[in-house]
Formats: structure tokens, C-alpha cells, sequence
């Protein structure tokens, strides 16, 4: 059975390792590991997302599915999950950088936006240092709960 939980400081081994296996080069988990959740099948964890929060803003930081469960929407799940967590955490607005998986954040209802416009929504915090990449999504919260989903056409 699957289950995703918020993730501990306990955990962040359980983190560490899926990035690891995905090959992402990730620093300083342990300062936004509450903002991480995980994903287990039965009692294997299987993916994992995480983004740090700035005042109201979030940059999602990762996504990562283990290799032998891509293709089974556990991606999907795993960004939910993490939007939700950064809706409760009173989140506005959600960024990620899409340059290497841009038709995934696309079926999650990322929009993209330009680095101008990031800038002109978070004059007060510089948060392009941690954007980066040429592509940058967003998603509005609460906002985006309102609409169904369209990942799985």
C-alpha cells in the first residue's frame, strides 16, 4: 500500500539516498528536511520531494522516483503532496526550475514564467540565487487545489 508522510530529521537518511540514487547533486537537506515528504510502498521508500520556504514563497528543490517505479505517477503524488505541505506551511506561491523535465511540470499545471516576473513577485526576497536554470514554473496556492489535474492523459 502506498503512503507519504512529512519527513523527520529521523529520515533524512531515507532522503539522502533516493537523491543519491537519482544522481541529483542536493546540499543542506537537514535545513528543510520538514518541508521534504516521502513516499513508501509498504515499508520501501520509492520517491521523495522537498523545497525550502522563503517568507510566503517555496522553491521546490527536488522530485526524485526511484528508477524501477517511474511511470506509475508516483511523481505526481509526491508534488501533491509537497504543494500540500507548502499550502499548510502558508505557501503562495510555488517555483521550480523545468529546464530538464518541463512536460512533467506542465501536466502538474505548472505555468512558466520568466526570471522578470519571478523577480517582480518576490521584490522583497531574492530568491533567483536558488532558481536556477533558464525555465522556471510556478503554481499559485491555494488556487491550484481548485482545478482537477490533467497528469494522467
Amino acid at each position: 500500500m502506498l503512503e507519504i508522510k512529512a519527513a523527520t530529521q529521523e529520515k533524512r537518511s531515507i532522503i539522502k539516498k533516493l537523491i543519491e540514487e537519482s544522481k541529483l547533486k542536493i546540499k543542506g537537506i537537514e535545513d528543510y528536511i520538514t518541508n521534504c515528504m516521502i513516499a513508501y510502498d509498504n515499508k520501501d521508500a520509492v520517491a521523495t520531494a522537498g523545497f525550502i520556504k522563503i517568507e510566503d514563497i517555496a522553491i521546490l528543490k527536488f522530485v526524485v522516483v526511484s528508477k524501477n517505479r517511474q511511470r506509475e505517477y508516483l511523481g505526481d503524488g509526491i508534488v501533491k503532496a509537497a504543494l500540500n505541505l507548502a499550502d499548510k506551511k502558508g505557501v503562495k506561491r510555488v517555483f521550480v526550475n523545468i529546464d530538464q523535465e518541463e512536460i512533467f511540470f506542465e501536466k502538474l499545471r505548472f505555468k512558466e514564467v520568466s526570471l522578470n516576473e519571478v523577480s517582480k513577485c518576490c521584490e522583497s526576497i531574492n530568491i533567483l540565487n536558488e532558481l536556477e536554470g533558464e525555465k522556471i514554473g510556478q503554481v499559485i496556492l491555494p488556487d491550484y487545489f481548485l482545478k482537477a489535474c490533467k497528469s494522467h492523459q
